[in-house]
């Protein structure tokens, strides 16, 4: 069940990053960093310069992934809705009922 859940992908469009976030490893820690981040400091106080002395990377490396922080809180909404529609499709998909 892990290697099944580990190839899906969740579509975000491409305007919304730079470069993909889920192809590299500092991607990933971006976003699960930069979420992290946003719900402890809120997005006003968040920057790019903390996150990236949080993850130990260069400010200049997450440009490569968003352009601004509103990029990444866009991406993060259509991560975040894609997750829903996923799940939503996964608990209805079996129902015999119609009703």
């Amino acid at each position: 069940m892990e290697s099944l859940l580990s190839n899906i992908k969740i579509y975000v469009p491409d305007s919304l990053y730079n470069k993909d976030p889920e192809s590299s490893e500092l991607g990933k820690q971006i976003i699960t960093e930069g979420l992290e981040m946003i719900y402890d400091l809120g997005f006003e106080s968040f920057t790019f310069k903390k996150l990236g002395i949080k993850i130990g990377s260069n400010e200049s490396s997450i440009y490569r992934y968003f352009e601004n922080k509103q990029k990444m809180l866009m991406y993060l909404s259509a991560l975040y809705w894609g997750i829903m529609e996923y799940r939503l499709v996964l608990a209805t998909n079996n129902i015999d009922n119609k009703r």
